[in-house]
């Protein structure tokens, strides 16, 4: 309710050729520059019309698909992405989820109205063994307007997508200081399989009425943040964070070359072996990232 919507067509319903990929991440990147909080996406891909351009199941690791790869940005920029899992359950020959399912996104499977497992809903986990779908929704007779605007009733996790981002939406509104990955995280939590996830339903159905209560009783959340100082810098870069215990580094150039890495960063941090020039510093720990611009003298 009292939501702000774009819909962007990147399918091309003629044929099937990887370009659809790269009209998704361009919608994503014009998504991002209007200030888009969630995202959903209720398609997936695995084969093409062309063989030699099909993805096999030990491609859904996250950073084989260039959709994937494009989903996971949209993630690390704030913006949270939902999406199908894929309706390929009863393919003997590839049962696993699609991409960008396999990414560092929400995927979602689908159940019926008394939340049984769908036969048709993508499987996990990811080829890399992240547990998939992240969560279950209704999408087996999932109620739907159909192209004559009447309400239906449809097959698909296309559907149980976008009922799962709706409840999302709502659920990150009651508390819009959380990050993507925070939220992410709190629902995962909620679900009925968090401590016992499956192939088929992953960590299962989300209770969002426990999610809200978890949110709402942190009352001694504080902000987790990060800065940086005696920026520009020669030689020592001085880390100041809040509420972290340890903080990953990675330092890219501006052609995203990574320069730099260092794991578990105290307060400070020698870059002398860096060039002159602008960088871009990626501070990471599970449940939390952040990019920040370095000049280095």
């Amino acid at each position: 309710p009292d939501a702000g919507y774009y819909l962007f067509r990147t399918e091309d319903v003629s044929s099937e050729t990887p370009v659809e990929e790269s009209y998704w991440v361009e919608a994503a990147e014009r998504a991002d520059s209007l200030g888009v909080d969630v995202i959903n996406t209720s398609l997936g891909y695995q084969t093409y019309d062309n063989p030699n351009y099909s993805y096999t199941p030990s491609d859904m690791n996250g950073n084989t698909a260039f959709i994937s790869r494009g989903g996971n940005i949209a993630v690390e920029k704030g913006i949270l992405v939902v999406t199908s899992a894929g309706n390929s359950g009863n393919n003997s020959n590839f049962p696993v989820i699609g991409a960008p399912a396999d990414g560092n996104v929400y995927a979602v499977g689908a159940v019926n109205q008394d939340e049984i497992y769908a036969s048709f809903s993508s499987i996990g986990p990811s080829a890399d063994g992240r547990i998939k779908p992240d969560g279950m929704a209704q999408g087996a007779l999932a109620v739907i307007i159909n192209t004559n605007g009447n309400t239906a009733l449809s097959n698909g996790t296309s559907f149980s997508s976008p009922i799962m981002a709706g409840a999302i939406t709502s659920f990150w509104q009651a508390n819009p200081q959380r990050t993507n990955l925070e939220i992410m995280q709190m629902v995962r939590e909620s679900s009925h399989l968090y401590n016992n996830p499956t192939n088929q339903m992953g960590y299962g159905i989300p209770n969002f009425q426990t999610a809200l209560d978890n949110l709402l009783n942190t009352v001694s959340y504080e902000e987790q943040t990060v800065e940086v100082y005696l920026n520009p810098v020669s030689e020592l870069l001085h880390i100041q964070k809040n509420n972290l215990d340890y903080l990953d580094l990675k330092i890219y150039n501006l052609l995203g070359k990574l320069v730099f890495e260092a794991e578990k960063v105290s307060e400070e941090i020698n870059l002398a072996s860096l060039s002159s020039g602008v960088y871009i510093a990626k501070f990471e720990t599970e449940n939390f990232q952040k990019s920040l611009k370095i000049i280095k003298q």
